[in-house]
């Protein structure tokens, strides 16, 4: 039995618990501070996900043989670095290698050290000088203002005037998002196709392993056609149909390989995963940002992807001996199409009962909880749909025919999560390539 700790709450979090309850060896799952649908997969801890000493109290009692760190919150924290004295192998970079995600600045630097493709960019900490910055302002519009710290998925604005700009800067430096936003990264637009990297990373003084995991399309907009506000993922889909082992080769060399030379070279250990949010230009590809965890949608489908047993995988990142530089992968795509509640981004509706029939497709807990033994909405993304088939066509099909199985009143969902890549792919375009051009 081998006894695993998840720290997390999400989507992510229960694809993840799913897989690890396949592996060869049973396993006995603690999660904190879980949620409704994890308490039917393990055992959930009331100790919220930042909780530093009371995760570290409870590791020491009971001795967990494996932790995960779900989202950036506790690896910013330093969950992983309180872990780690007490001898417990951590999946989830210490607080060093995590500030690649808590402090955009420190990753524009690390990226500019280290020679990687990125938007040009200045880092601000002065009202004047920032407001000076805007009006001489070299490059095209919009102007992508970043607050340097955690704040929740929300602290990116693209500004299409002068106007806006300072708006949006004077916000972030009156303290909109407290700490966070009182250093702001300003960077040129990029323009292409955004995709997303997910790299198991095994990085220490004396090696350097990594291994690359398919890369997916998130859609970010809450209405079809990628109209509408942003919001924290609607839908996933991968691997990319049009992306060739050229274009994951260049990725891999221009993208993958400094950044990892960079953590060994600055002397930051990785024992986790690097999301690359990545924009492939005119000029090839640029990294967008760093994420130090797994996304969200993007975890339901590498989930479905993956043909490895996750438990001993990520036991052997966590405990510096991944020397491989692939994994496993099933054949064919995976989606998962994200139904979101009432109001949501701006809010959510909770307390919604929802309706659950038979869908063939998976069900992936994100935001319920269980109210009298029935499952309602709990938050702005309530459930997932994931499919796994042999295309992307196919996968899309399977998801659309189940999206009458799981509803609620006020629902909001996406029908067309991966039909514009579909449709690409078709008309044998690459990833080079803009959307509706040859």
């Amino acid at each position: 039995m081998m006894k695993i700790l998840l720290v997390g709450s999400g989507g992510r979090e229960y694809a993840m618990a799913l897989k690890l309850r396949e592996g060869a060896e049973a396993v006995e799952l603690f999660a904190a501070p879980g949620s409704d649908g994890l308490a039917e997969l393990g055992t959930c801890l009331s100790y919220g996900v930042e909780d530093v000493e009371g995760i570290a109290a409870w590791a020491s009692e009971h001795r967990p043989d494996l932790a995960i760190l779900g989202p950036e919150a506790p690896l910013v924290a330093g969950v992983g670095n309180a872990l780690r004295a007490l001898g417990v192998p951590v999946f989830g970079h210490n607080a060093a290698t995590a500030r690649l995600e808590g402090s955009k600045a420190f990753a524009k630097d690390f990226m500019e050290r280290h020679a990687i493709p990125c938007a040009a960019s200045e880092t601000v900490t002065d009202l004047a000088q920032g407001e000076a910055l805007i009006h001489a302002w070299p490059h095209p519009y919009p102007i992508v203002l970043k607050a340097d710290g955690l704040a929740a998925g929300k602290g990116v604005v693209l500004a299409a005037t002068r106007e806006e700009a300072l708006e949006t800067f004077r916000n972030f430096m009156a303290g909109q998002f407290g700490e966070a936003s009182k250093t702001v990264v300003f960077e040129e637009p990029l323009v292409g196709m955004e995709l997303s990297l997910h790299v198991l990373v095994d990085v220490k003084a004396d090696h350097a392993h990594y291994a690359l995991l398919p890369a997916c399309q998130d859609h970010k907009r809450i209405f079809e056609d990628d109209l509408g506000p942003n919001t924290g993922g609607m839908g996933v889909f991968g691997p990319l149909p049009f992306l060739k082992a050229e274009d994951v080769e260049r990725m891999r060399r221009e993208l993958v390989i400094p950044t990892v030379q960079g953590l060994q070279k600055d002397g930051l250990d990785a024992q986790g995963v690097l999301f690359l949010g990545v924009m492939w230009t005119p000029q090839g590809p640029k990294l967008l940002e760093y994420n130090v965890r797994f996304g969200d949608p993007e975890t339901q489908v590498l989930m479905q992807l993956l043909d490895e047993d996750l438990a001993q995988l990520l036991l052997s990142v966590a405990q510096g001996r991944m020397e491989r530089d692939s994994v496993t992968l099933k054949p064919g795509c995976a989606i998962a199409v994200v139904l979101a509640a009432e109001d949501y981004p701006e809010g959510a509706k909770k307390g919604v009962p929802i309706a659950i029939q038979s869908p063939r497709s998976l069900v992936v807990h994100a935001g319920t909880r269980k109210q009298d033994g029935q499952w309602v909405t709990n938050g702005g993304r309530v459930l997932n749909l994931v499919a796994q088939a042999p295309d992307l066509a196919q996968a899309r099909a399977q998801v659309e025919a189940d999206l009458d199985q799981v509803t609620w009143p006020g629902r909001q969902v996406r029908r067309d999560i991966g039909l514009k890549a579909l449709c690409h792919a078709q008309a044998g375009k690459g990833v080079a390539d803009a959307w509706g051009q040859a």
